[in-house]
């Protein structure tokens, strides 16, 4: 089968959906398909992650940079339309606000080619209300029509496809999860390097990964952890972030007097990221919105038992299988389960050994990636048309 991809950005810094995406294509062509991914990227900001797709058979055109507020990139859109004439079974577009999408959809229903958005989360009320005005315009003006006439809406919880059924949008919902590559985490690495290259020793250890954004909830984590973590216990905040917010971030720490406790260690990638949560204690993740958190899954296939809010759409899941808990977007839950959980180290480890049964028997991309080509298969095979209509 041959698969287009569309995203604004392929940056693993961009966030969730590019390395969602990073993740699926190389598994995609090891199950035969021709995988092209399309963005709005600068070919220089990005030479790192083409590298490693292009040599997982994945072929990489970043058409951008673009401009303006929708990430207008022209070029890719032309790429798309080659792309179309040289034959493409279905083009899957993950994210909503961004030009190229948009035009995407525009190409493909031009094309009587089928289209599957992947909405990412920009469908959930938490995210319409930011910025407000202007999705509301680009959603009556561009965004609802592209949504009616895909023949698909990739969800990945059950929680999102329930989020945006108010819209009571026409096109076939399809809820399938992201995954993780369990080859990374079959073995993990000895227990103990990320602790010795931050100097904590066995002091107990929370951490934090994901972009620090305002919507991660870490105005809650800080003081939730200095009112409730032991006096020695340590937390890691791993991941990329604008340096304005870090400064803020770090100014909050100072003010909680937890500096010395507080550890930022910027981006990790594959081993190092691993590291950090295999040697964790507990990972807490109390955004005030997330569509999926990918993070959530790879901590319990690390074997660590995890702590993230209600608005983590993943959480009925989590709760479900017992693997951690989940609290309200509020300072005193987060505290008063954080101290629960770190005094009782006991019921962190059996919880953490269930956390990994269940990251491995659940969300392993081999599994997801046959989900995702049942889905490709019943929209190329024109089962079901544009907007939805069997």
């Amino acid at each position: 089968m041959r698969i287009v991809h569309l995203i604004n950005s392929i940056d693993p810094v961009s966030g969730g959906p590019a390395n969602v995406l990073a993740r699926l294509a190389p598994v995609q062509v090891n199950r035969g398909h021709e995988v092209t991914i399309i963005s709005a990227d600068g070919p220089a900001g990005v030479t790192e992650i083409d590298e490693r797709l292009t040599g997982a058979g994945v072929r990489v055109e970043p058409k951008g940079p673009g401009s303006g507020p929708f990430a207008k990139a022209p070029r890719a859109v032309e790429e798309l339309k080659r792309a179309i004439g040289s034959g493409v079974d279905v083009v899957h577009g993950h994210g909503l606000w961004q030009h190229l999408v948009h035009w995407g959809a525009s190409v493909c229903r031009a094309s009587a080619v089928p289209y599957i958005i992947r909405p990412c989360g920009m469908l959930d009320p938490w995210s319409l209300s930011q910025g407000r005005l202007k999705k509301t315009l680009f959603l009556a003006v561009k965004a609802r029509k592209d949504l009616n006439a895909a023949s698909g809406l990739h969800f990945t919880t059950e929680t999102e496809r329930k989020l945006v059924e108010p819209m009571s949008l026409r096109a076939r919902p399809f809820v399938i999860p992201n995954g993780l590559d369990w080859d990374e985490f079959a073995e993990l690495p000895p227990s103990g390097a990320f602790r010795s290259r931050h100097e904590i020793g066995d002091r107990p250890l929370v951490v934090f990964l994901s972009r620090l954004h305002h919507k991660k909830g870490l105005d809650l984590l800080l003081p939730a952890f200095a009112e409730a973590a032991p006096p020695d216990a340590v937390l890691a905040l791993v991941g990329p972030g604008e340096p304005g917010y870090v400064g803020g971030l770090r100014s909050q720490g100072e003010q909680l007097g937890i500096t010395d406790r507080l550890i930022f260690t910027g981006m990790l990638n594959g081993s190092e990221r691993i590291e950090a949560l295999a040697d964790a204690d507990l990972f807490a993740l109390p955004s005030y919105q997330e569509n999926f958190g990918v993070a959530v899954i790879e901590a319990a296939a690390a074997g660590t038992p995890v702590l993230i809010s209600d608005q983590v759409n993943i959480w009925d899941e989590v709760k479900a299988a017992d693997v951690g808990r989940v609290v309200p977007c509020e300072v005193a839950p987060v505290a008063r389960a954080m101290r629960e959980m770190l005094a009782d180290p006991a019921t962190l480890v059996s919880t953490g050994a269930r956390a990994r049964a269940w990251a491995r028997d659940h969300f392993a991309w081999t599994s997801i990636a046959a989900q995702v080509d049942a889905m490709y298969e019943t929209v190329a095979s024109g089962a079901i048309r544009a907007g939805g209509a069997p």
